[in-house]
């Protein structure tokens, strides 16, 4: 099973629409998770022509989107247990990690907290930080697909294989 894994699309917001390359490069996937911050509910429209897509509301998504998407998901797909969460945290945790990397010692509030918040999720998927990465933790799969929308001049989403194995691959779009 392919599924494509988005996040932060950020239209109108920062693009006037998805990227064609974006399009053109989801073709073939089985299922399309979006991790929040939408800001319209067009691009869970263009996302499902490609296929089904499950989307969670952002910190950035206006009122109307928010109140059409949960703020978590899970799902079963491909044998798996996925958590979908954008990753905001309340402020006062959140100042205790924002900025730094991801394999801050200090990240793993972040780590703990989202495991706490999607407590049988095998893979969480989550947005929010604008930066890709793919980490285990405390035997989970943690994934970030980036942002769509560039930034740090990166724009980027992650392709993930559920088979025996699940394999996931960071896919830029700006190159």
């Amino acid at each position: 099973m392919k599924i494509a894994l988005v996040s932060d699309t950020h239209v109108p917001a920062n693009l006037p629409r998805l990227p064609d390359r974006l399009l053109e490069r989801l073709a073939g996937a089985d299922a399309i998770l979006h991790a929040g911050d939408l800001v319209t509910l067009e691009v869970l429209e263009v996302l499902n022509t490609i296929a089904p897509t499950t989307a969670v509301s952002g910190n950035m998504d206006p009122p109307e989107v928010a109140r059409r998407l949960n703020a978590q998901e899970i799902l079963k797909l491909g044998g798996r247990t996925i958590g979908l969460k954008h990753g905001h945290q309340r402020r006062s945790l959140q100042n205790r990690y924002i900025g730094l990397a991801y394999d801050a010692a200090e990240f793993d509030i972040f780590y703990q907290a989202m495991a706490t918040q999607l407590p049988d999720a095998e893979i969480i998927v989550f947005g929010h930080f604008h930066a890709p990465v793919i980490k285990e933790w405390n035997d989970r799969l943690f994934i970030n697909p980036g942002t769509v929308a560039p930034s740090h001049s990166r724009s980027s989403f992650v392709v993930l294989e559920l088979g025996e194995k699940a394999v996931p691959r960071i896919i830029e779009l700006n190159q």
